[in-house]
């Protein structure tokens, strides 16, 4: 799998129909973990999740940052109930650290 999708059988049912290999999980939970066996294994290069999955591995994909891992890439997409505005700040910090200056991010 060099793709693959992680989540609830909705989302999944529209990744599958672009043809992206999909695992279908019944809960936030389920996918986290399911996400963990996938990056300790090393059997995919992008992992799709939705933000409310990504916030519950923050210190998984912390910890993979700190050891400049080019793989997985997490593309974080919203669910059905919309943004949470968590990526943007988590964007916002890592540009910030980058740079060396604090950025002020207006809403």
């Amino acid at each position: 799998m060099e793709m693959v999708m992680i989540g609830d059988k909705y989302l999944a049912s529209g990744f599958r129909l672009i043809g992206v290999d999909t695992i279908e999980v019944t809960d936030d939970d389920a996918a986290a973990k399911k996400v963990e066996e996938l990056v300790f294994e090393g059997k995919c290069k992008v992992v799709i999740i939705t933000e409310k999955v990504a916030l519950k591995l923050k210190a998984l994909r912390a910890g993979l940052l700190k050891t400049r891992r080019l793989y997985p890439i997490f593309l974080i997409i919203p669910d059905f109930e919309g943004p949470l505005n968590e990526r943007i700040k988590e964007l916002h910090q890592l540009v910030s650290q980058a740079i060396g200056v604090k950025l002020k991010l207006s809403e």
